[in-house]
């Protein structure tokens, strides 16, 4: 019987089929012997991927979900921990990744090319499928105590910065929404207090078992590839799952079925629902909090009024136009920062709607002020304008993603699919009708929206405001203390011995070799046939119009980029910028023919005319970039905009307030997070006088509080007089025909190109303003604390000078991926063990640095120590090359070319990259130049980096050292 079934055990169903906006088909099938399901989303580029997606559900807070995720990745049946990752980048990928939500967990990969994905997924299926989950693995990835008594572990120590942050509010939320016996209310990455006392590698088999099946999963593949290719691939693990399961029965989980049991809550009245506070660890009471509305909101199966109400609710927030928005954020007093929401699509679906940064002593009057503001929407009219607006530019966005080769949101669709397919059939077939169904509410009146929202007002079932708390972070702090100190003198030093060694043992066990005939077995891809985006970028008008640039790319929008330098500003002015960058495209308009526009309307325009927009910091870190994308028969009325955008924008200083009571409130919130405080002491001591610098967090905390209203006033409207009518470029990106119709004499008239110095073209980069006196900051670490962050962060950085794909930085990326290895040998002692979370080094031609950063540490000095012990290993050895290892070398390549090839995925995405060198002083290499050079890199390369740069790194006198740590530790 079982050869029977091996005989024909590739016979496939298809389920569903469609096409989405008109563009990219969908199939769906099933393996019929096994019940493996496999969606397939057409789509062209260089980038094959997979995602991977099981259900998951659990019943308690032992987080086997997020625990399983990890121990996957430690080796399988058929190959040895260390593999999967070999493979994968052998493939061309960079590597794989993971991640556990509510009721799933998808497991993905991303290759250069259908040769290598082919040979990756069978690879990949295995390890999910049949994983060796050994008690060595548990010890070192999930929960350990250390010989000294500390808690430690991979999961352990990426929990340990989530559970006691304000992220109580949502496991508030969830408790309140689901109820704490439900699945869907459980914290699926574990509880501290359970991952040590209930969560074991016992539990985490069981769960295994019963939820890692093949008819629990669903493999969704993006990229131009055939159903027959893909069995053909995974023909090898088919026969080993009906091998599996001739000789395995295996219980499914009372979990799965667990669906009536989603939503606890009942509905409210905004007036008679009450608020509940959920307090948080923090080190001052008035630090801000948070808000969370919660909504019942539609079954997963109503399609179009799910997309009703997400308009609806878009409508309410999503610009400083909005009605919530307009009156809680862009007031004197604001009561938040700002609005989002996220929707869980979940059988029954739930809206979570959240204000961020809340004044935490005015959450009452805060919910009061939603009621009224809903209340009054309710019973006034509606702006249909707006709303067209809305559906017409989500419609169009759709469709942008997926030009863009960004289909996150159909792969979304797909997993909902699969997950709730027996409660709402044929999913996948209605999402694809979407833009049907954008068209219908199109038609939509006055009444109908109406009714929208109020069955939306009426699906409140809760409200949760996070409080912050000195006293529970100093309780918690001392609690944590003493459970130590408790553990240490119970254990004695004897025990304490027998936990050092048994991690100690788990670790030489997890360090397993891998033999050279599994080595030899993975064939790397032929990168010669490798087919990769190319694009002509071309300047029009090159002798009375050097600053404007056409781009052919394959879209059917319009793209408009353009590039400002910000050196000509002050080192004041530049203070300013993060402000400037807030208030753009919000302020009043007045040009000189008389026309004039308040800030509102502005704000309103933009939201109909632009399909998205956006003013940030960008190319070198030094420019201000405006990014504009037009649908064609938005083009002539959006460049009229976008020219008084550029020119006639005016300082409303009752905005410009608002504004800055908003950027007040984001930097008091990022001064308890250890990683936006490293960031921002690299760029105020490294390049104190450049834009970043000046934007960066500390520098924005004392400009912010030291500049008056009518000073910033004043300064802003002159650095916007300053910023347009001062050299400038302008890139416009769009297919050949649509570029053809453009008038460019006309565009180059209106943005006042014409005649101007191409001198600028080649803007400045952050590297200019490197500090002068580095040796003075490199004789000292720097060290701050951060209250209320659990874990630590630090930077080391080194000068180092190099060109954007010259040999040396060719090499710099290749050695960061050896670096970031999580099998590799700096990944073994680093992540391995459990030491920080995150690490990686990385060299920046634009910043002029090498620089290693340790993230999400439970002890920063035992990581930095182990770096540089393996560093002086490297640099004195007789031997060194056989310490970097010469596989690892090979498979840092194959890396680094996936990473320059998803630079240019798409041709928007190609165009953006080319702007590094049409501005950077550097010649634009053709791919195959790269990947010869590539080729070319050895073992000993790695070994001279080492000697020659990276030494330095540890180093005294010779690096910038930059830690943050909780308020409780010390270096």
């Amino acid at each position: 019987n079982l050869l029977h079934l091996l005989r024909y055990s590739m016979e496939v169903e298809l389920l569903s089929e469609g096409l989405f906006f008109g563009t990219t088909k969908f199939k769906k099938y099933r393996v019929c012997s096994t019940g493996l399901s496999v969606t397939i989303l057409e789509h062209g580029g260089p980038i094959m991927s997979a995602n991977i997606a099981l259900k998951t559900l659990t019943c308690d807070d032992d987080g086997l979900p997020h625990t399983l995720e990890h121990l996957v990745f430690m080796g399988s049946s058929s190959y040895p921990k260390g593999f999967l990752d070999f493979a994968a980048n052998r493939c061309l990928s960079n590597g794989t990744n993971a991640w556990t939500d509510q009721d799933h967990t998808a497991y993905t990969v991303s290759c250069a090319g259908k040769e290598g994905f082919l040979t990756f997924l069978p690879l990949f299926l295995d390890h999910i499928l049949f994983p060796l989950l050994t008690d060595e693995g548990f010890v070192t990835e999930v929960y350990h105590v250390n010989g000294d008594g500390q808690d430690g572990g991979v999961v352990y120590c990426e929990m340990q910065t989530y559970e006691n942050t304000i992220c109580i509010a949502d496991r508030a939320f969830s408790h309140s929404v689901f109820g704490k016996g439900s699945p869907y209310g459980v914290e699926t990455g574990g509880m501290l207090h359970e991952l040590r006392t209930s969560c074991n590698v016992e539990k985490c088999r069981e769960f295994h078992d019963q939820a890692y099946r093949p008819e629990n999963m669903n493999i969704i593949i993006c990229g131009k590839i055939s159903i027959e290719e893909v069995t053909a691939a995974i023909t090898e693990v088919n026969n080993k799952i009906l091998k599996d399961k001739s000789t395995k029965r295996v219980k499914q989980t009372d979990c799965q079925d667990l669906k009536d049991r989603i939503i606890a809550a009942e509905t409210h009245s905004f007036s008679s629902i009450s608020l509940e506070t959920a307090a948080f660890p923090s080190p001052e009471d008035e630090d801000p909090g948070c808000m969370l509305f919660g909504f019942k909101s539609l079954p997963l199966n109503q399609i179009k009024e799910i997309l009703a109400e997400d308009i609806i609710i878009e409508y309410l927030i999503n610009t400083s136009a909005s009605p919530l928005t307009k009156d809680l954020v862009h007031i004197p007093e604001p009561f938040c920062s700002s609005l989002s929401y996220h929707r869980y699509y979940y059988p029954t679906t739930v809206v979570q709607l959240k204000l961020e940064e809340t004044n935490s002593e005015k959450h009452t009057e805060l919910k009061e002020a939603v009621h009224c503001i809903l209340l009054n929407v309710r019973t006034g009219s509606i702006d249909l304008d707006r709303i067209y607006s809305l559906l017409r530019n989500r419609l169009l966005e759709s469709k942008l993603e997926i030009e863009e080769n960004d289909l996150e949101s159909l792969v979304s669709y797909a997993i909902v699919d699969n997950l709730y397919e027996r409660e709402c059939p044929n999913l996948l077939e209605n999402y694809s009708k979407m833009d049907t169904y954008y068209h219908e509410l199109l038609e939509g009146s006055q009444d109908f929206w109406q009714s929208v929202l109020s069955r939306f007002m009426e699906s409140l079932v809760t409200c949760v405001a996070a409080q912050p708390s000195s006293e529970l972070l100093t309780s918690m702090e001392e609690e944590d203390s003493e459970r130590i100190e408790k553990r240490i003198d119970e254990l004695g030093e004897e025990k304490l011995s027998n936990y050092g060694e048994i991690l100690a043992q788990a670790e030489d066990f997890n360090n397993n070799s891998i033999s050279p005939e599994l080595f030899a077995a993975i064939k790397k891809p032929d990168l010669s046939q490798f087919d990769a985006y190319d694009i002509s970028t071309t300047s029009s008008q090159a002798d009375s119009c050097p600053n404007l640039f056409l781009h052919n790319i394959n879209s059917s929008f319009y793209r408009f980029y353009s590039i400002i330098d910000t050196d000509k500003f002050s080192d004041q002015e530049k203070s300013l910028v993060p402000l400037l960058l807030e208030a753009c495209c919000n302020l009043p308009i007045a040009d000189e023919a008389g026309l004039s526009m308040s800030g509102d309307e502005v704000t309103s325009k933009c939201e109909k005319l632009f399909l998205n927009h956006g003013v940030s910091l960008g190319l070198f870190k030094e420019q201000i970039c405006l990014e504009f994308t037009l649908s064609e028969d938005s083009l002539e009325e959006g460049i009229v905009l976008l020219q008084q955008l550029l020119f006639y924008q005016v300082v409303d200083s009752k905005k410009i307030s608002e504004y800055i009571q908003n950027l007040k409130s984001t930097v008091k919130a990022s001064k308890r997070c250890g990683y936006e405080s490293v960031q921002s002491l690299v760029y105020q001591h490294l390049y104190p006088f450049s834009t970043s610098a000046k934007s960066s967090l500390f520098c924005q905390e004392h400009s912010l509080e030291s500049v008056s209203l009518e000073d910033a006033c004043s300064s802003l409207q002159i650095m916007f007089k300053e910023l347009f009518t001062s050299d400038c470029c302008l890139h416009i990106m769009s297919n050949p025909e649509l570029l053809h119709k453009l008038d460019l004499s006309g565009i180059s008239s209106l943005f006042k190109l014409d005649g101007r110095s191409s001198d600028k073209l080649n803007f400045v980069q952050l590297k200019s303003f490197l500090c002068k006196d580095l040796a003075n900051l490199m004789e000292e670490d720097m060290v701050v604390k951060v209250p209320g962050e659990e874990t630590s962060y630090m930077a080391s950085i080194v000068p180092i000078s190099h060109s954007l794909y010259d040999p040396l930085d060719i090499k710099m990326r290749v050695f960061k991926n050896w670096f970031g290895n999580l099998d590799g040998v700096i990944g073994r002692e680093i992540r391995g063990k459990g030491l920080a979370y995150h690490y990686y080094t990385r060299s920046s031609a634009t910043d002029g640095n090498l620089m290693m950063q340790l993230q999400q540490s439970t002890d920063v000095s035992a990581a930095f120590c182990a770096v540089k012990e393996l560093t002086d290993s490297i640099v004195s050895s007789e031997n060194p090359t056989a310490i970097v290892d010469e596989n690892q070398v090979e498979l840092s390549k194959s890396s680094t070319f996936f990473s320059l090839v998803e630079k240019v995925k798409s041709g928007y995405s190609a165009a953006l990259w080319d702007l590094n060198f049409i501005h950077g002083k550097t010649e634009r290499k053709p791919f195959q130049e790269i990947s010869r050079v590539l080729d070319d890199i050895s073992c000993q390369d790695i070994v001279d980096l080492c000697k020659e740069y990276h030494y330095k790194l540890f180093a005294k006198g010779e690096s910038v050292k930059i830690y943050t740590i909780p308020q409780n530790k010390e270096v």
